[in-house]
Order: structure tokens, then sequence, then C-alpha cells
């Protein structure tokens, strides 16, 4: 599979996963797969914006490292840094059984789509 060079598909694809969190939310389901879903959004959205910007599609999950690919584009995006470093410790421990798993909390859950919400914005925003 070939990933996109057009910053409008990461964008849709993050907005869908944005939507799917908002979904999983409000029907209580497992809080940690909303929190994945967060990440997943942040993550497309962060590419979404180096690309469009730098016309790079750069590789890689972390959202600090794409938070700061940003930060270099737009100092702005400083703003979100420990919102991304927040949301990126639940990419694998909210996928996979543990022996310690994490126990997220409705209201954990609510504050990763209210960061993802706020950097949704930024980003439609900045596109």
């Amino acid at each position: 599979m070939v990933d996109s060079v057009r910053y409008k598909d990461w964008h849709d694809k993050a907005n869908a996963d944005l939507k799917s969190a908002k979904i999983l939310f409000e029907h209580d389901a497992d809080y940690g797969i909303v929190a994945f879903h967060c990440q997943q959004a942040i993550e497309k959205l962060l590419k979404s914006f180096v690309l469009k910007r730098a016309s790079d599609l750069i590789e890689g999950h972390s959202l600090v490292f794409l938070c700061k690919k940003a930060i270099e584009l737009d100092t702005e995006f400083k703003n979100f840094l420990k919102d991304c470093a927040y949301i990126n410790q639940f990419y694998i421990e909210t996928r996979y059984p543990a022996d310690v798993p994490i126990e997220m909390t409705q209201e954990e859950a609510g504050e990763c789509i209210s960061i993802t919400e706020k950097i949704f914005a930024e980003v439609s925003k900045k596109l």
C-alpha cells in the first residue's frame, strides 16, 4: 500500500477517526479504543499539516515527533506538544493486552476527545 501524498486525504481520515472516537465514547465503548482513535486522528492531522506546508509525507507514529516537525513549520504548534505527549502513550498500550493494562476513565477519554478537537480545529484553520 502506498500512502496518499494529498494532504486533504490525511485530513479526511483524521476527521473519520475523530468521529469514530466520539461515537464510541457516546456509546460507552472501551475508553482505551476511544483514546486510540484520538491518537490516530492527531497523527493524521499532523501529517496533513506537514504535507501541506512542506510537501513532505513524514513516516512514523510518534505524536511528539510529528508535533516537533509541525513546530518547525509553525511555532504555534508548541501549544500542543504536551497534549501530544499525553495522547501518544495510548498508541500501543490501548491496542494490545498487557500485564499491567492502562485503565482509561471516562474523564480521560473525554480529555482525549477535547484535545483532538482542539488540534483538529487548529490544523483545519491552517490548511
